[in-house]
């Protein structure tokens, strides 16, 4: 019989540590907020865009410590249940 197909968020969730999210999350906040302004371009329209950055820059890390959450709630209840600890 086939294998069923897994979604890309139970890949993400189950895939991936919590902590390479809440690293990779730190990284783009980080880019986000103080690299990317020190950009310079010639084209005005980009140049504000990278310009605008720093205000927006923690829509850019809140899915990642989003996934990082609930790859850390997954592990934890998962490892709960196999301990069979009830507390």
């Amino acid at each position: 019989m086939a294998r069923r197909k897994e979604s890309f968020l139970s890949m993400l969730v189950h895939g991936i540590p919590w902590w390479v999210s809440a690293s990779l999350a730190a990284v783009v906040y980080v880019m986000m907020r103080w690299v990317a302004p020190d950009i310079r371009l010639d084209d005005p329209t980009i140049a504000h865009f990278i310009k605008s950055m720093p205000d927006v820059a923690w829509l850019g890390a809140s899915p990642l410590l989003l996934l990082a959450g609930l790859n850390l709630y997954v592990t934890f209840f998962k490892k709960r249940a196999k301990s069979g600890s009830d507390c």
